[in-house]
């Protein structure tokens, strides 16, 4: 892996930590997920995001738009 590459890597990497809310003892998936992204290779979590949204959409008919699951719906 070149310099440029791993420098990309690692920037990708840290990003996914910080969204992940910088869980500690993911490193090296953080690094592995980074690496699939930039390779153009799904990860297994962008797999179950995609699986999750196509069940979405098939149960509305409605594509892209997201239903709140109960535990994330609002009390009111």
């Amino acid at each position: 892996m070149t310099d440029r590459n791993e420098d990309r890597v690692r920037e990708r990497a840290y990003a996914i930590w910080e969204k992940e809310g910088r869980p500690e003892g993911e490193d090296l998936r953080h690094w592995s997920d980074a690496e699939a992204e930039l390779r153009g290779d799904e990860t297994p979590k962008a797999s179950e995001q995609r699986k999750q949204l196509e069940e979405t959409e098939g149960a509305t008919g409605a594509p892209g738009i997201p239903i709140a699951s109960p535990s994330m719906a609002s009390p009111d």
